[in-house]
């Protein structure tokens, strides 16, 4: 999770449009982004025992909190004693001889605070010899308390802190804070420690009478207008918010903001009496992603899942735009980029949401960390891997790149970097992919030849043919097929899934698409490829029906990796004109779907996204037909790209 305002790792995201339709590059929907580097950089110190629970950068130091007691500078033989904070320079990574506070019991959370000074949370007593039971401000140039900020008893843990102009927000496991009655979660002035009257209503127990009422994470939104909050309750300010809340600050007064979702009331193990464990917002404050362990349960299951929500969920009982699964393995920390979700647990396993504590169909192996993607929560080929240990109590992206705190000492291919490990910047990218706004030019392959034709409104140019060339598509098997940055991709009816350069006019070689890294094969996407009757990417999801099928179904997708989502999904079923048995051939354009029949006719109708898939919508028309522009559309392979020499 975030713990400084630093910007956002590289570049921007970036994951694809197409379809059986696809057309040049006119207007981005995922922008391209760059992910931070698989091999650990050199220097970092070595913490020596107990566990990295939490990291803060403020200035060119690094802060790091946890159970630990001793650490080293890289390349020495000479240990410290450091119990519970350690600070070291983030550019030669010595550790700083001056800052050892040594508190006397666990430092949950570290945050930067104003003028070279750090908040520090958790379950300790005294900081630097003076009282300050589980919450102090600490000074990084002597490691002294900051005397003027004094939060009196608190009586239990305090596990998370943010800084809010000049409120601290503090959450935990408390029930009083400085003589005042405040639950789990609360507000003290910045300066002083003082409570500072924004009473927030937390009540209640994830599993009745189970555990203890606890805010256990919190994070900010970066314009600071809303918060969001995780832990075992189950109602705040009176309304039910199962382990899941959602604060609009914009007024003077904290108030619940309108999202509220039901994700979070599922059981997971009984083990499990709360099983979210931490929350990051995205750096545009559009979206967060949560985090959790719980035990394997399927499908579409809170448990073991990385989960984003779109923040301005209003919706009755807002869902996840999309679940990714472990299958049986708890996720500890997430940190979201704007071009990935980095997650660090002891997960051996992504897209696994068939697995039970084995790799099920689909199944990649990522051990202990993994960088999902933004758009879908499929992972990319980034797979540095790390000894799993308990899990990744903290990671924070830096203009530098990740920080990863944890338990274990290896990362990065197996190299040795005791429990802090930075993965530097300048790692993979990937490019931006855009959606056509028009069919402007369409292909059409049929009896094995494929043909270009212009297309404006309702009239189409004459044709014009494209030569098979060397390496070119079988177009007598194809199913499907779209256009996707400058690669053709091609579902054929034996089961086959490859992508090859296409720029109108010329092919390069053909490479399957078949998620390389697979433990277990996604069989059923093949079997379904055999029945295929239409096929188009957009946003992350690969749209499909299906012979014989009313349904209009989708899968995740992730071009960068070739990653197949392991469960087939319903966009929508027959309804409002489009009846998804009568497709031969679909692809989107803009804001509108498109298909052809078994007669030979182009239909369109509305093209409704929203944050988990998209809808067709509206009314029903023919474009052309065979009365106006000529055209004989199906049966056939229909895809929108460039005109001769340009990749779509």
């Amino acid at each position: 999770m975030r713990r400084t305002a630093a910007a956002a790792l590289l570049c921007c995201l970036a994951v694809a449009w197409s379809s059986t339709l696809v057309a040049p590059a006119t207007a981005t929907t995922e922008t391209g982004g760059g992910l931070v580097g698989e091999d650990p950089a050199p220097g970092t110190p070595h913490v020596l025992d107990g566990e990295v629970l939490s990291l803060a950068q403020v200035g060119g130091t690094i802060v790091l909190g946890g159970t630990f007691t001793r650490a080293r500078d890289d390349g020495s033989t000479s240990e410290v004693v450091r119990r519970g904070l350690l600070a070291f320079d983030a550019a030669t990574g010595r550790i700083d001889p001056a800052f050892h506070p040594d508190p006397d019991g666990v430092v949950d959370v570290v945050v930067a605070g104003r003028a070279g000074t750090v908040y520090v949370g958790g379950e300790f007593s005294s900081v630097a010899g003076q009282p300050r039971p589980r919450i102090a401000q600490v000074a990084l140039a002597d490691g002294s308390v900051v005397a003027g900020f004094d939060a009196g008893r608190v009586d239990g843990p305090v596990r998370d802190l943010r800084l809010q102009r000049s409120r601290l927000w503090v959450a935990g496991s408390f029930s009083r804070i400085g003589g005042q009655r405040l639950r789990a979660l609360a507000v003290l002035a910045a300066r002083t420690g003082a409570a500072h009257g924004v009473d927030v209503k937390v009540a209640g127990r994830a599993r009745r009478g189970l555990g203890r009422t606890t805010v256990a994470k919190i994070d900010l939104s970066p314009n600071g207008r809303r918060l969001v909050a995780i832990g075992n309750f189950r109602s705040v300010q009176g309304e039910p918010r199962h382990q899941l809340a959602v604060l609009d600050l914009s007024r003077h007064r904290a108030a619940l903001a309108r999202f509220r979702t039901r994700f979070y009331a599922a059981d997971c193990d009984a083990m499990y009496y709360s099983y979210v464990r931490d929350v990051d917002f995205a750096p545009d404050g559009a979206s967060f992603v949560v985090v959790t362990s719980g035990g394997p349960r399927g499908p579409s299951s809170p448990c073991d899942s990385v989960a984003r929500f779109e923040t301005r969920g209003s919706d009755r009982w807002v869902k996840p735009s999309w679940i990714a699964s472990t299958g049986g393995d708890t996720v500890q920390a997430v940190e979201v980029t704007s071009s990935a979700v980095y997650v660090g647990g002891h997960h051996r396993w992504f897209n696994n949401p068939l697995g039970s504590n084995t790799p099920g169909p689909g199944a990649v192996a990522r051990e202990g960390i993994a960088a999902l993607s933004p758009v879908n929560g499929l992972p990319f080929t980034w797979n540095p891997g790390r000894s799993k240990g308990i899990g990744v109590g903290d990671l924070l992206a830096t203009e530098v790149g990740l920080w990863v705190g944890s338990d274990t000492d290896r990362i990065g291919h197996d190299q040795v970097r005791s429990r802090i490990a930075l993965l530097p910047a300048g790692g993979a990218s990937y490019p931006a992919l855009a959606t056509p706004q028009r069919a402007s030019t369409i292909y059409l392959a049929q009896g094995g030849d494929l043909t270009r034709r212009t297309h404006r409104g309702a009239r189409a140019g004459p044709p014009s043919a494209v030569p098979a060339g060397a390496g070119g598509p079988d177009w007598t098997t194809a199913a499907g097929a779209f256009l996707l940055g400058g690669q053709l991709y091609v579902a054929g009816r034996d089961g086959t899934f490859t992508r090859r350069a296409f720029d109108g006019a010329s092919y390069g070689p053909a490479v399957p698409v078949d998620g390389a890294d697979a433990v277990v094969p996604l069989d059923a996407w093949r079997a379904e490829l055999r029945t295929l009757t239409g096929l188009f990417y957009d946003r992350g999801r690969l749209y499909f029906t299906l012979a014989g099928s009313r349904v209009l179904h989708y899968r995740y997708f992730n071009p960068e990796s070739g990653i197949v989502g392991a469960v087939r999904l319903v966009a929508s079923r027959r309804g409002g004109g489009f009846d998804p048995r009568r497709v031969r051939a679909m692809f989107v354009a803009g804001k509108r779907l498109y298909w052809t029949t078994s007669t030979g006719r182009l239909r369109r109708t509305g093209w409704t996204r929203t944050a988990s898939a998209a809808v067709p919508s509206g009314a029903v028309a023919d474009v052309g037909g065979r009365r106006v522009d000529g055209v004989r559309w199906g049966p056939g392979t229909v895809f929108v790209g460039p005109a001769t020499g340009r990749g779509g």
